[in-house]
């Protein structure tokens, strides 16, 4: 009798055997469908549903766990509501607090953030009572989530998850829906489209131009590391400083001049009108073969360049004529 089971711990024990037993004590939740709107009005409040279908592999009473995609600015952690009611209870969730494990970074790792390029965050909420389930019976029920959506207009996506706190964020035991691209309307803000591009700060006037030209360089300081504010937002006064290389020496302009002052043209909204040749003092037979510049404030203490590489914007001329 000894050897027999000391030979089932041994198969037991094997990863594979481990494995199979894993498949066979789980609690799968599957994400059947998402009631969300396609668009809402600031100040409003935004009512979701999620039906989801669970499959009990084992007896056994877990928490529900449900994590949110929204953006930031929503904030939702301070004034979002969750319930459930399922075949087997109702119940309300609370937000996930410091005393819980930490279900966010691993949703953040498994699922992303969606289209949006930032500016988004992974909200977890836990059930306050266990949900039950027996071997083999499965049961199916609906979250839901209402949240206030803020102030501003905002275009972005959506995310939901759903898991039990027995096996946390794992593949094949928690279920990831991502919802088309919504829209919130009615602020006095122009659009935020985390759904778009990542904004990019520096605009060229014109679309085409050589180092002899006359160039306008626009900054929008509200633009910068992955949609967020730079650090020159709110600024009085913004200074353009440029770097060339001309014949193989480098010179710069970086002095607070009335030739590298910004004209305000709007909040955080900033442009120069540049002729390299004047900006740097080159002689028509002096040829320029590179400029890089970035924008500091009057003290010259705050500097902001691109938000991409961490270095200099870059002036690349792009017209053979």
């Amino acid at each position: 009798m000894k050897n027999k089971l000391n030979k089932l711990k041994r198969i037991i024990f094997q990863p594979k055997a481990l494995f199979l037993l894993f498949l066979l004590l789980s609690m799968c939740v599957t994400i059947t469908n998402v009631n969300q709107p396609s668009s809402v009005t600031v100040g409003e409040q935004m009512d979701v549903t999620i039906d989801v279908d669970v499959a009990p592999a084992e007896d056994a009473a877990y928490n529900i766990v449900f994590g949110v995609l929204v953006p930031e600015a929503w904030d939702i952690a301070s004034n979002a509501t969750v319930t459930y009611t399922l075949d087997n209870g109702d119940g309300t969730m609370r937000l996930a607090n410091g005393s819980d494990p930490d279900y966010k970074t691993p949703i953040t790792d498994l699922a992303g953030i969606g289209e949006n390029y930032g500016l988004v965050e992974w909200v977890v909420f836990i059930s306050d009572q266990t949900v039950s389930g027996a071997n083999g019976v499965n049961f199916s029920g609906q979250i839901q989530l209402s949240m206030d959506v803020g102030t501003e207009n905002i275009k972005t996506q959506l995310g939901y998850i759903v898991g039990t706190s027995g096996y946390g964020i794992t593949p094949g035991e928690t279920d990831i829906r991502f919802t088309p691209c919504m829209e919130v309307t009615g602020g006095a803000n122009p659009v935020i489209d985390l759904c778009g591009p990542l904004p990019f700060p520096v605009t060229f006037q014109p679309a085409e131009y050589t180092y002899d030209d006359i160039i306008h360089i626009g900054f929008d300081a509200k633009k910068g590391p992955e949609g967020a504010p730079t650090a020159l937002s709110g600024a009085t006064d913004v200074y353009l400083c440029a770097k060339a290389v001309i014949d193989g020496e480098a010179v710069v302009a970086c002095d607070i001049s009335d030739i590298t002052k910004m004209r305000s043209i709007g909040t955080d909204q900033w442009n120069v009108s540049v002729w390299p040749r004047q900006l740097f003092n080159a002689q028509p037979s002096q040829e320029i073969t590179d400029i890089t510049f970035s924008f500091k404030n009057q003290n010259g203490d705050v500097e902001v360049k691109n938000p991409d590489t961490g270095e200099d914007f870059q002036l690349i001329p792009n017209c053979a004529n």
